[in-house]
Order: C-alpha cells, then structure tokens, then sequence
C-alpha cells in the first residue's frame, strides 16, 4: 500500500493546472486574485517535504506572474487528523528553500514573492491561527520595537474537513476533488458511503470524456488505497446499486492494483537478493528487473539460487 495516497491523489489533480487555476479563481480574495496573472501558472517539479514528513503532507509549487513580476504559488496539503499549529513554521521553511534555490541561479537578484496557500482534510475542524507571528510568545503584549524582530507573514488556508461547513465551489473536475478529500475525513461509515454515492452519481451522470474517465480512474485508485480491502469491496457492490458498469470498472482498477502491487513486491524481494549474492551489481539492473514480467522474475528467481557470477546475470538482465 501507498504510505500516502493523499499525495498521489494531492499531485494527479492539483498538479493539473488548469485545475490549480480554477482553484486560485475560486477561493483566493478578489484583492489577491487581481494581482495574479493566472494563465501564466506554470508547474514546477521541486517538492520540499522532508522525507519523515510525507505521510502528512504533500506539496505543489507553480511559478507565475504577480503584478508583472515573476513570482511562485505554493500549495501545501495538510492531511493530519487535526491542526498542525507549526504549520507556519514548516512553510517558512519551505518558502525558504524556494529563495535558496532563487539565489543559487542569481545571487544578487531580489527575491521573488512567495504566496503560501494550505489546503487542510483533516477530520476535525482548523484551530491554528494563520498569522506566524502568533507563534511567538506573548506578542500580543510586545513592544513594537521587539515585534520588528519578528519574521510576520500569513498563509490562505482552505479547510475542506468534514466539520468545517465550507462550501465547496468551482468548476467540476475541483468540486469532485474537493468532495473526495472531504469525504476521507468523515468517520461516520453511513455518512462516508452517503458522500461516496453522491460523488459515484455525479460520475455516472457525467460525458463519458477522456478526461472525465482519467478523473474516475484517480479517484478509484484513491478509494483504493484509502480504504481497507473488504470495505472497497463493499463500495463495489454498494456503486453497483448506481451503474453495473462503474462497479465493474471499480473492480477491473483493484484487480490491476493488486497484480501491479504482486509485481513491484517480487521485484523488490529479488533486487534483495541478487544486491546480497552481488553487492557490486550496478543499480541500472533494477531498473532492467522491473520491465520483467512475473513470469520472467520467478525464473530469475529460480536460477539466482545456482549463479556464480555477474556474467550469468547479464543473460537474465541484458543492458
């Protein structure tokens, strides 16, 4: 299984940016929104989670244009169960990173702007103040003279928590994200499976476009890896009271993942394997062992047991 499947999920439709646009369109202040030349939003590839922290989070950034000047968006999904007072603290962090690599490419150029948006699923509603400042100590009483030596900046944040009561909004493709990551943090069971038939209509009255049925295959695959085998299980014969067809398709993606999940487990054992019968066996062989099919690994397998040198492995895996 995923560690995270919120980040897969997260990146698939936030990363798209015509949908990060709409997002930007919908929620940001009209102040904010006026300043910032949508359809100059590009995405970029960097990510600045460190690796402890990516169950509980991931992250987009985009580069766009803010009153005519180059700029960056930067998307911060918070998926813990409740919120993460720190949370200003991590984008300062990050926003921090940003500049670093900002200053490697041209070290006396300006900074550029960095505007930190957090999107929350968590299931209890957002407590944390979004002012850093707050974080510090008795600010409230502080001289304004010690406040200057405080780092002051304020994050958007947008909680789509089961408790919340924000109203979702947007184009399609956005509502049914938003629905989705609002879904996973209900606890209910009954009220999970009323919000997953709403979402399931919702598909099932859809076009049948490319697009629409990429939305549904990210979706499934969300669901998938979101909930307990025997509970998928359920939601297939629970979509098929909906459309036969969705739930055949639901139940088409789960045997593709489970096979899918069968083959990286064999490649990963066998890659252990010859790693400690051949610990100076180029990495590049991992990456041949991984167009195998399961057919070809469990031959490999068998013969590994009985191979002497690299050379007899170069048969199996030819580069």
């Amino acid at each position: 299984m995923l560690i995270n499947p919120h980040d897969r999920f997260f990146k698939e439709m936030m990363g798209d940016v015509e949908n990060a646009q709409a997002f930007l369109e919908t929620y940001l202040p009209p102040k904010i929104l006026q300043t910032i030349d949508v359809d100059t939003m590009r995405a970029e590839k960097d990510s600045f989670i460190e690796q402890d922290l990516k169950e509980f989070y991931a992250d987009l950034l985009f580069r766009a244009t803010i009153r005519t000047r180059k700029a960056y968006v930067y998307i911060l999904l918070e998926h813990k169960s409740y919120s993460d007072q720190n949370i200003g603290m991590q984008l300062l962090r990050y926003m921090s990173a940003i500049w670093d690599k900002e200053i490697k490419k041209q070290k006396n150029r300006r900074l550029p702007l960095i505007l930190p948006i957090v999107i929350y699923q968590g299931k209890e509603k957002w407590g944390a103040s979004t002012q850093f400042a707050d974080r510090i100590e008795g600010v409230e009483t502080m001289e304004e003279s010690l406040q200057k030596v405080i780092p002051h900046f304020e994050y958007y944040l947008y909680d789509f928590s089961s408790n919340s009561g924000k109203e979702i909004k947007g184009p399609d493709d956005l509502r049914l994200y938003l629905e989705t990551i609002r879904m996973a943090s209900i606890k209910d069971p009954e009220k999970f499976k009323e919000a997953y038939l709403r979402i399931t209509t919702v598909f099932v009255t859809r076009e049948e476009t490319e697009r629409s049925e990429r939305l549904y295959g990210t979706f499934i695959h969300y669901i998938y890896y979101l909930t307990a085998r025997e509970d998928f299980s359920r939601l297939v014969q629970l979509t098929r009271t909906v459309s036969v067809e969705r739930s055949e398709r639901m139940q088409t993606i789960a045997e593709w993942l489970i096979q899918d999940g069968m083959e990286k487990g064999r490649e990963q054992l066998l890659w252990k394997q010859i790693s400690k019968k051949f610990p100076q066996v180029p990495k590049a062989y991992y990456e041949k062992l991984k167009t195998l099919t399961i057919d070809q690994l469990d031959n490999l397998g068998l013969e590994l047991m009985d191979m002497q040198n690299e050379e007899e492995l170069k048969k199996h895996l030819p580069m």
